[in-house]
């Protein structure tokens, strides 16, 4: 009976220092955020100052091609106003016929290949802007103790044939996701604020003196490949 008193006493004492330790860890593992993430990629990548700043390049040279585009339609009409006065069997009707021919030629050519090279150079962007992403985001994850991010799930699916509908379907990643689970807009902050810490500062642009010719500078279109 003697012994049997301080052994209670011990199970007791012991009992309740389990019980402390059992009640410390849920609320230590409360304190972490979960570990998978969802991210909206079109979102990102349609909001990134990269590839904002880079598509923008893109269509300031689709629009010099354009313009010579336009200049070189409007030579053409020049010359078939020419043609239509000229006699047919004059000399100038000749000068004038194959100046066009091998002007069209050139226009279409020209036209043909700005597309295909514009197709190409939005292609090579968007490699790119993925590729600096998913660095961005590894270094964000790796903040956030994030182990796992998948893209979300499209709600909606396009119109077509059942082929592309299953498709789409099975191209899906996830089908569902909590809200809270959504990273897309503070890594769009993240990487934005990355880019802007890696972008070169813009020129500044020298003082004009009064007076001075303010004519833009003509337009000169890079030569494509």
């Amino acid at each position: 009976m003697r012994l049997l008193l301080p052994l209670l006493v011990l199970c007791a004492c012991t009992t309740g220092l389990f019980a402390g330790d059992a009640a410390i860890v849920p609320a230590t593992a409360a304190v972490s955020g979960p570990d998978q993430a969802v991210l909206r990629l079109d979102e990102v990548i349609k909001n990134s100052k990269l590839y904002q700043v880079k598509y923008e390049q893109l269509k300031r040279e689709q629009g010099e091609i354009e313009a010579l585009l336009k200049q070189m339609g409007e030579q053409l009409a020049s010359l078939n106003g020419k043609l239509e006065v000229l006699s047919p069997t004059s000399e100038k009707f000749a000068q004038a016929e194959e100046e066009f021919q091998i002007l069209k030629v050139k226009r279409e050519m020209l036209s043909k290949r700005a597309g295909k090279s514009l197709d190409r150079s939005h292609g090579a962007l968007l490699k790119e802007c993925y590729a600096v992403l998913r660095g961005h985001l590894a270094a964000f994850a790796k903040e956030r103790h994030i182990k796992l991010v998948v893209m979300a799930p499209n709600p909606d699916l396009p119109n077509g044939s059942s082929n592309e509908l299953l498709m789409q379907l099975g191209m899906q990643s996830a089908l569902y996701y909590d809200a809270a689970l959504d990273i897309t807009e503070p890594f769009i902050a993240f990487a934005n604020g990355r880019f802007a810490a890696t972008a070169p500062a813009a020129p500044v642009a020298p003082a004009t003196a009064p007076g001075a010719n303010t004519a833009p500078a003509p337009v000169v279109v890079p030569a494509r490949p």
